[in-house]
């Protein structure tokens, strides 16, 4: 059986997780004729809310198991052939270890979709993964394409499923062919569970410390990371980004690979033997057939690990035809995304920047890199077992004043104290009596900077949540 009937096959699939992934993919696999059986544990979620979101579908048939309802065991895997997966469960669920235990597949959304593309469809793919940056980095790739006059999706992890890109022909059993770019943000909870995915050009942003709740340690993270390169032959591109010191000394599996992908370099500073660099106010490139520089004085966008993104999204525009023209207008244009060292203005004299996608140790210190003595901080939250020992040093060099929030807050206080610090640290209740604190201690003309360092969930819905509320009080001083 060839690896795509069994999605076509099939009496009996399994789809755990009924939120952004598994509603799609619920309604793909019932139009494709299959029977469906979905859960999820997830207390809160309406049954008539999810089949209107799903629809009217003729063919295949749905069962439905939500919270509450009927006890969830392995037994449902009885006659199942395939198990797709949203991607925040982890491998040690029980029915993901019995499903492996009886040789049962088990997929996420992306490597459901990959199976359904066309050879065509696959060449005309890029996918961007890292820590941090993923996407900006995607969102940026996307717009200088589109500039550029190519038809283009953003999907992925960035809010669009791959699958909701796709329409399928029956009769050739594949997605309909296309001339779109898809421009793909992959997460490790996705990449994870992937086995035949093959990006033409993968771009691995950077590796540190995140979601150790779920990866255990650094190494299995950098290994999720890597699985971007792990299918890629001479015919694709890895693009790596040489400033971040996990990805440079991880490298070497990719170069030591027998027909292994192109590898693109990017840093900072030309002196790393990097293909792509900036200074003056421009991008330099020199690889492969290309060479040239794209002007991105003027950006709107913020900081070096900017500057960083927007090289990582050139090298990518410019292997699918982008000019150095394009590409500079289109970084010059581009609006920082919410959330993402968004600033506010000067508000009661203060310079306000809202980072609240900082959700790990090092997006804090890529907000710090660009200024000096100048910062009141508030950082904490929903800690995920990550290091904040790097921290410390940009802490020293560019903050004032520390206020902490959240449930991360006493450890945060214990080991910045511990350490011996030079600056003043406060502990709030709230992000509402964080803010006032800020705009009472902090010098006129200086930066009061949300970059939580943390995850949001122990306080907000979201980061989301985190962000407007920030704004929403940071807006108020303004009276």
């Amino acid at each position: 059986m060839k690896d795509i009937d069994i999605i076509f096959n099939q009496k009996k699939i399994i789809v755990m997780g009924l939120g952004i992934t598994g509603i799609p993919v619920t309604k793909m696999l019932m139009e494709l004729g299959n029977h469906i059986v979905a859960f999820d544990n997830n207390t809160g979620l309406d049954r008539d809310e999810i089949y209107s979101r799903i629809g009217k579908i003729a063919k295949g048939d749905l069962e439905m198991i939500l919270a509450g309802e009927e006890n969830i065991d392995i037994s449902l895997l009885e006659g199942a052939g395939l198990v797709i997966v949203s991607p925040g469960i982890p491998s040690e669920n029980s029915m993901l270890r019995a499903a492996a235990d009886r040789g049962i597949p088990v997929w996420d959304e992306l490597e459901l979709s990959w199976r359904l593309l066309s050879d065509k469809q696959r060449f005309n793919t890029i996918a961007i993964t890292g820590t941090n940056g993923k996407t900006t980095a995607v969102n940026l790739t996307g717009a200088i394409l589109q500039d550029a006059g190519m038809r283009v999706e953003v999907c992925g992890n960035v809010g669009r499923p791959l699958l909701n890109t796709i329409k399928i022909d029956e009769n050739i059993k594949r997605a309909v062919d296309d001339n779109i770019i898809r421009i793909i943000e992959t997460s490790s909870f996705q990449l994870e569970r992937t086995y035949t995915f093959k990006p033409r050009a993968g771009v691995l942003l950077n590796i540190t410390s995140d979601h150790m709740d779920r990866h255990r340690c650094i190494e299995d993270y950098a290994d999720m990371k890597l699985k971007l390169f792990s299918n890629q032959d001479i015919s694709d591109y890895a693009i790596v980004n040489m400033d971040d010191s996990l990805t440079a000394e991880k490298i070497t599996n990719i170069k030591s690979r027998e027909n292994g992908p192109s590898l693109i370099k990017y840093s900072i500073k030309k002196e790393k033997g990097s293909h792509i660099w900036s200074g003056s106010g421009n991008i330099y490139y020199d690889f492969l057939s290309y060479k040239g520089k794209i002007n991105i004085r003027d950006a709107l966008l913020m900081g070096m690990h900017n500057t960083s993104n927007a090289m990582a999204a050139s090298a990518a525009s410019l292997i699918y035809g982008a000019s150095s023209e394009n590409t500079g207008k289109s970084i010059r244009d581009f609006e920082p995304l919410s959330h993402r060292m968004e600033y506010l203005g000067e508000i009661a004299g203060i310079r306000c920047i809202n980072d609240s996608k900082s959700t790990n140790p090092d997006s804090t210190i890529a907000a710090l890199k660009d200024f000096t003595k100048e910062v009141t901080l508030i950082m904490g939250g929903k800690d995920k077992n990550m290091d904040f020992l790097p921290l410390l040093a940009f802490l020293d060099s560019a903050v004032n004043n520390i206020i902490l929030i959240g449930r991360s807050a006493p450890y945060m206080e214990d080991l910045f104290k511990s350490k011996g610090n030079v600056h003043s640290i406060f502990r709030c209740d709230s992000l509402e009596e964080a803010v006032r604190l800020g705009f009472k201690i902090t010098i006129r003309g200086d930066v009061l900077l949300l970059s939580p360092g943390c995850a949001s969930m122990d306080m907000f819905r979201d980061y989301k949540d985190r962000g407007d509320r920030f704004k929403r009080i940071v807006m108020s001083f303004k009276e």
